[in-house]
């Protein structure tokens, strides 16, 4: 009986030490996601998302969970960006042209070829000038991007009636956009009419003839098989474009230090797969699409000076209008900083001969 009243006391110790290991208490934090693509989708949105819930479990010691939640919870997006500002789940991806309403500056990003490649688009978006549009995000809607990925890299032009070499051949088409107003802007400059329609209607709006084509990345162009409906597609890349994990920017200042700092370097490591996909979703969409009798088109550099010509400068005096030259000029001169940066690390690279 004394050695069972002793063991009984030691135990009573334990638990009371360590009250949440010995009740076998869950984690401290939930952190619930919101993913736009299909389940298990692991070649497009869930593969980087999985490797950030591991990353974000593991480094945090079980002290925060992350829930990747497969449905679209709001009827549009408006409704889904309120569903995070008020906090039923604490994050959701959302393509920049979705939330460029509510976060007007944004679009500078969609300046009609900005990015000549990939390379000066990482460097400006991981750079001072994509940090300081997160931290200004954050403090004036409450949503936190939690970095810049890849929302399938560059965005193409593609349609149901005509090979589309020069800005010429855009004369008439009726092409859908996001609704985003600088996206509008370009269709309409190159000739074509453009139609904002919810992501997915619009399968049904080409099939039914409603519009002639779309503009996306080819990996976003090959969730939906648009193969089906879009026999022409142009490699104009008139608009670099990103996605991101938006976050409740409350939620996210509350938590502890070291766990904001866990889902930061979470974020990064999930950044990189992102990429990594998009680059590979990308070449081997290209190959699919011509296998499945796609008519691929790359403009020559003189049509795509063109192409440039006619949309860029139109474009940059829009947003000066429209949301002021702030934002506008800081991306210009982060992007030429960006294009500088990068060829004198080319010029010093020892596989560089004169």
């Amino acid at each position: 009986m004394k050695r069972y009243l002793i063991c009984s006391i030691c135990l009573m110790i334990v638990v009371s030490l360590f009250p949440l290991k010995a009740m076998g208490a869950g984690p401290e934090y939930v952190m619930k996601v919101s993913i736009g693509n299909p389940e298990k989708d692991y070649y497009h949105g869930w593969s980087p998302f999985l490797v950030f819930k591991n990353e974000a479990e593991a480094r945090s010691g079980g002290r925060l969970k992350v829930e990747l939640l497969p449905l679209i919870l709001g009827k549009s997006t408006g409704d889904e960006l309120s569903v995070v500002k008020e906090g039923v789940v604490q994050a959701r991806d959302f393509a920049d042209g979705h939330f460029a309403s509510t976060y007007p500056p944004i679009q500078v990003l969609s300046i009609p070829y900005l990015f000549e490649n990939r390379e000066i688009a990482w460097k400006v978006l991981d750079g001072p000038f994509g940090e300081s549009l997160i931290e200004e995000m954050a403090r004036k809607t409450g949503l936190r991007p939690l970095y810049w990925m890849e929302n399938g890299g560059f965005r193409h032009y593609s349609n149901n009636t005509r090979r589309v070499r020069t800005p010429a051949d855009m004369k008439g088409l009726k092409i859908r956009t996001m609704e985003s107003l600088l996206h509008m802007k370009i269709v309409s400059d190159l000739g074509g009419r453009a139609i904002p329609i919810e992501w997915a209607e619009v399968y049904e709006a080409l099939e039914a003839g409603i519009v002639n084509g779309q503009e996306n990345s080819i990996s976003t162009f090959l969730l939906p098989k648009f193969e089906k409906v879009q026999k022409f597609v142009t490699l104009d890349a008139h608009v670099y474009s990103t996605y991101a994990l938006l976050m409740n920017d409350k939620w996210y200042r509350n938590l502890p230090v070291d766990l904001q700092e866990v889902i930061q370097v979470a974020g990064r490591i999930s950044l990189v797969v992102n990429r990594g996909l998009s680059i590979t979703n990308e070449v081997m969409g290209l190959e699919y699409l011509r296998s499945k009798g796609v008519d691929v088109y790359i403009p020559t550099r003189a049509e795509k000076a063109e192409w440039k010509r006619i949309t860029q400068q139109s474009g940059i005096q829009w947003l000066k209008k429209n949301i002021g030259r702030e934002w506008v000029d800081a991306v210009l001169k982060a992007t030429l900083q960006a294009e500088r940066d990068l060829d004198r690390s080319l010029s010093n690279s020892p596989l560089v001969t004169e």
